[in-house]
């Protein structure tokens, strides 16, 4: 899992390569034929990891429940993020990855309800869920370099 964990944190790294000499109006920007916008698909994933693994397990999320609501699946962007929240979001980013490591090492993981993803994917127990993360943050830096050369 270690490596799977490695992965997550390189991904992550990903996304604020793509962001980088962006203006907060070009990360903000929702390009014709798109749902959401370059911030939105970050602050995702993010989400995401903590619903997957936190959630899921009936452990409390490791980052503020209400960030993760407003970007959980089904949602959109609800409004311009500034600078300063942009930078909340980076270290809810780097924060929860590191939280992760310690939790999976530590055994914290204890609990799991089963579930299928929307396409599909059968997710019976952390280990799963973190290897379907990977998936997960693949799909939407796809979605983030898609953005980006719209936003340009």
């Amino acid at each position: 899992m270690t490596q799977a964990l490695n992965i997550i944190e390189q991904a992550q790294h990903s996304y604020l390569k793509i962001h980088q000499g962006l203006s907060i109006e070009q990360l903000n920007n929702i390009p014709e034929g798109f749902k959401n916008n370059l911030i939105w698909n970050y602050a995702h994933i993010v989400s995401a990891l903590q619903m997957l693994c936190y959630g899921r397990s009936g452990l409390s999320l490791r980052v503020d429940d209400t960030f993760v609501h407003t970007y959980k699946v089904g949602t959109k962007p609800e409004g311009f993020v500034d600078e300063t929240t942009y930078a909340i979001y980076q270290t809810y980013a780097a924060e929860s990855i590191a939280k992760l490591k310690e939790d999976y090492a530590s055994g914290y993981f204890a609990q799991f309800k089963p579930f299928t993803t929307s396409t599909g994917f059968e997710i019976n127990d952390v280990e799963t869920a973190i290897m379907y993360v990977i998936q997960h943050h693949g799909m939407h830096l796809g979605y983030s370099m898609a953005i980006k050369k719209l936003v340009l």
